[in-house]
């Protein structure tokens, strides 16, 4: 790691910048001349030796600030945090800023003190607020090279970090190749890809370099080259050299086996010394080459220091304070594939005797041959303690190794297990799937057959392919139920909710079923609570509420405040299906216990779910809350990956934004929809069509409204859906075809309201079935009379945008019965809700009928309200502040630095007019945001 600080000016005058790097460079200054305002990311991708080093230094010359310059070492890409120590330690003095719990996660994860399973996200948290804290007094610059090498643990820190410094004074700058950039579409982080030179640039470079760029040697390095500047110096270097000696280079130099980048390597290690060579074999092996460590191995072997002085002068090696690195990374593969395999291991072998702790191990199993339990007892063992200190990404990784090196095929499986379910918790669900496959492979025991086959399922269920799961674990279910009938229970309850999201409800209910009867023979608590959870979400589904609402009761009664994790799903579970059979205010409970509860205690692995479905009960009434909490499952979603859920964010905020009229934010969003899910999930199909049809109502376009509602709800229908609370569009497919003189199908949509009103019983199907018949009233009396159950229905439960559609359509029906009068009450109040509620559209709407009842000028009384105007991520601080927390504390639970929450909290004042917190609170209650 080196630091940069600031340089006077004839020093900077000195360094030339890079060359045909005006782009890149141009980009680097802006980043840098922003920083006093703002912060922020920037990914350098390109081939090795394409020049991504050399970019790193001209942002730290340019730099005027402090600069902290840390880079991933590919033989250290095992051990947890080691980047992240490289970045955090020289800023420890900041660690006293940063809320406690977060200062615990790191203190934990870097081993300063000893915090049993500190909380990644925590961790993530805590390295922001801790660059947050450094970059106040002056800015400060990362630079971070070759992040394909970094471990994993510190690489996810360091995403964490890029999507969230657009407050910080803080630029964040790192380089990856592009075989390691499937790892690193970090969406939200800008990316500038560095292109081969072009034939002038590579002129100007070799001129550089003192070399001829018009001769005939030019001519030949300069195609070969490709444009890429590492191989055109190290081949006319190649080329001097041989032309000191009096020679020239011959044709096997130019022909040499292997990549471009690596030929001129080859033949200056094949000019070495032997002693040179074999040297070399123990720095590249050697994961920390510390001079003390290096040289103890070096005696071990009958070798000393003094044989890396030969690769020094050649430009192979650096000597640094504590020890030799290799000059650049393409050289460790090089130098370890050129030697034989016994001296490879062997060099192992013997760092391993100098070594001690977790890096021995690591010696001894690169030192392994084959099947070694000692060795690979002693990984698993690693890779629990790398569990402990949250390091779920690195574990993962030694928990593999561990089982590569297992002897018996039982425990490969079940290291290869572990090694599966602490990559999917990382976020690693490819090799979380891999790892399970192969773990089948070894099984040969039902149990941990059953074990392995749940975790496919719920890897599969995350990625997107619901069906796919739904088979699997109901296949694993039915092997299981002869060994293990509390796993077998599991199983067919985990399937329940994927057989539903992949449009299979009748197969959602069978499943259900069978786990309450498994359960119901065991007689258990945990299996009884499963299935009851399971059945519920089932019955709520297909439509029978009350026999839901019971067992949705019994669940909820049955859920203590101090949820334990392995709860807090099912409670999401429960929380979303009490808000479809009308228990509002008990599903806003149960769910804020599990947001707040994953908040404070830093574990946001369940928010996007959480939120998500928050932000479905919320859209009912409370849209800022509504679109706050949808936005921020988004971005959690998609940073842990997970596909459906991703999916279920962009339905959701799709459909809040076809409410408020604003139709190009509706199809955009169901754009990301459709790319991210491919052909689509079929339960989540039904809410992209509706948004697309009531954003189209909202629009005044009934016919492009009746087609995609009319395949929403066909799609609805086909899937075994036959609840009305979450089919909130049907009353729009009814104003959509009346609209355009489809009567009878109008009617008999109403219909299918009016029976769905009966059996259920819901508020909502009741106040539809009203809308849809005072729309089609054939007098005015007949009109007002629905209207007047309406708003009975909307006296059960809260629904102030339902009842004002409503009311416009009936004001719509008066007027055109020629009852200008009755109709402007309606119209008004319908005015003064669509107002306050940002239905801008709607509230238009209600105008124009206003003004065609005869009633001129009146605009309405009722702004929309101030909390509109906030972003989502503005009304998350704005809410954390209202319920009470202190900044510090706000940015704990958010997961954001203290600075970014200050930032945000000046700008809710200045949007909101106020000047205090207790001002804040007040205007948060007024908008029945917090109590």
């Amino acid at each position: 790691m080196g630091y940069g600080g600031t340089m006077d000016e004839s020093a900077a005058q000195e360094w030339e910048p890079p060359l045909g790097r005006d782009r890149e460079c141009g980009t680097l200054d802006r980043l840098l001349d922003s920083l006093d305002e703002r912060g922020a990311a920037l990914l350098l991708w390109g081939d090795p030796g394409i020049g991504k080093s050399t970019l790193l230094d001209y942002t730290a010359r340019r730099s005027r600030y402090r600069v902290l310059r840390i880079r991933g070492i590919e033989s250290e890409a095992v051990l947890p945090y080691t980047v992240l120590a490289d970045l955090l330690l020289p800023l420890r003095e900041h660690f006293q800023e940063v809320a406690a719990a977060q200062r615990r996660a790191l203190e934990g994860c870097l081993a300063l003190a000893d915090v049993a399973d500190p909380n990644p996200y925590a961790v993530c948290a805590g390295a922001l607020s801790v660059l947050a804290a450094a970059g106040e007094p002056e800015p400060l610059v990362v630079l971070v090279d070759d992040l394909h090498w970094v471990d994993p643990s510190s690489r996810r820190v360091l995403h964490f970090i890029a999507r969230r410094l657009s407050t910080e004074r803080v630029a964040l700058v790192m380089t990856v190749r592009p075989d390691g950039r499937e790892d690193f579409l970090w969406e939200g982080v800008p990316e500038l890809l560095l292109a081969p030179l072009d034939d002038e640039g590579c002129r100007q470079l070799l001129k550089r370099r003192r070399l001829d760029p018009t001769g005939t040697a030019a001519a030949q390095l300069i195609p070969l080259s490709a444009g890429n500047p590492l191989v055109l110096v190290e081949y006319a270097e190649m080329l001097a050299r041989a032309e000191v000696r009096g020679g020239k280079l011959g044709e096997q130099g130019w022909l040499t086996p292997g990549p471009l980048v690596e030929r001129a390597w080859r033949g200056r290690m094949r000019s070495l010394p032997r002693d040179t060579r074999d040297a070399l074999v123990f720095v590249a092996a050697s994961h920390v080459p510390g001079l003390v460590e290096l040289e103890q191995a070096l005696t071990a072997v009958g070798l000393s220091l003094d044989a890396l002085q030969a690769a020094e002068e050649a430009g192979l090696v650096r000597a640094e304070d504590t020890g030799f690195e290799l000059r650049h990374p393409v050289l460790r593969p090089l130098v370890l594939s050129g030697c034989p395999v016994a001296q490879r291991l062997r060099a192992y072998r013997v760092l391993a005797e100098v070594s001690s702790g977790e890096l021995r191990t690591w010696y001894l199993a690169c030192a392994a041959p084959g099947p070694d339990e000692t060795v690979a007892a002693a990984l698993a063992d690693h890779a629990r303690q790398a569990r402990q200190r949250g390091a779920f990404d690195s574990a993962a990784r030694v928990w593999h190794r561990a089982a590569e090196l297992s002897p018996l095929a039982a425990d490969r499986a079940v290291r290869l297990l572990r090694a599966a379910e602490d990559a999917f918790v990382s976020g690693a669900s490819h090799d979380a799937a891999h790892w399970c496959d192969q773990a089948l492979r070894h099984a040969d025991e039902p149990r941990l057959t059953a074990d392995i086959e749940l975790l496919r399922g719920q890897i599969r269920s995350w990625a997107g392919d619901p069906l796919g799961a739904y088979q699997l674990l109901l296949t694993a279910a039915g092997a299981a139920e002869t060994a293990d009938q509390a796993r077998a229970c599991a199983l067919y309850g985990a399937a329940v909710m994927p057989a539903a999201m992949g449009g299979r409800l009748r197969q959602a209910v069978e499943a259900a079923d069978r786990c309450g009867e498994l359960a119901e023979a065991r007689a258990t608590r945990p299996e009884r609570r499963l299935a009851a959870v399971m059945q519920a979400n089932a019955l709520a589904l297909t439509g029978h509420v009350r026999q839901s609402r019971r067992l949705l009761r019994e669940c909820r009664a049955a859920l203590v405040r101090a949820w334990p994790l392995d709860e807090r799903q099912a409670a999401v579970l429960t929380g979303q299906a009490l808000s479809w059979v009308d228990e509002e205010e008990e599903a806003r409970e149960v769910l804020g216990v599990v947001v707040d509860r994953a908040r404070r205690e830093g574990i946001p692995g369940l928010l996007p779910f959480a939120l998500v479905a928050r932000c479905e009960v919320e859209s009912w009434n409370r849209w800022a809350a509504a679109r706050a909490d949808g936005s921020e499952a988004l971005r959690w979603a998609r940073e842990f990956g997970h596909k459906a859920m991703t999916g279920y964010a962009l339905t959701s905020l799709a459909r809040l934004e076809g409410l408020r009229g604003n139709r190009a934010a509706c199809e955009e969003l169901i754009a990301h929809y459709e790319a991210h899910c491919g052909e689509g999930i079929p339960g989540l199909d039904v809410f992209a069509h509706s948004a697309l049809g009531s954003a189209a109502l909202a629009a005044g376009e009934p016919r492009p409204c009746s087609a995609h509602l009319e395949r929403a709800f066909t799609t609805a229908e086909r899937t075994g859906l036959d609840n009305p609370h979450l089919m909130p569009f049907v009353a729009d497919l009814a104003e959509a075809h009346s609209r355009t003189g489809n009567r009878d199908r109008a009617l008999k949509i109403t219909h299918w309201l009016g029976e769905r009103a009966r059996s259920t019983g819901l508020a909502w199907p009741t106040l539809a079935h009203a809308r849809c018949r005072s729309m089609l009233a054939e007098s005015a009396d007949i009109a007002l009379s629905w209207l007047a159950v309406a708003e009975q229905a909307h006296a059960r439960r809260a629904m102030p945008y339902e009842l004002a559609r409503t009311r416009l359509v009936c004001g719509e029906t008066l007027r055109r019965l020629r009852r200008p009068a009755a109709a402007r009450e309606p119209l008004q109040a319908a005015q003064r809700t669509f107002r306050a509620m940002g239905a801008v559209t709607w509230a238009e709407r209600a105008t124009a009928e206003l003004a065609a009842s005869g009633q001129r000028g009146h605009s309405g009384s009722n702004p929309p309200p101030q909390v509109d105007l906030l972003t989502a991520q503005e009304f998350q601080v704005a809410r954390a502040i209202g319920e009470g927390l202190s900044n510090v504390e706000a940015a704990g639970a958010l997961f954001l630095s203290r600075k970014t929450v200050e930032a945000h909290l000046t700008r809710v004042y200045r949007k909101l007019g106020i000047r205090s917190r207790s001002d804040l609170a007040r205007c948060l209650a007024q908008a029945g945001v917090v109590g």
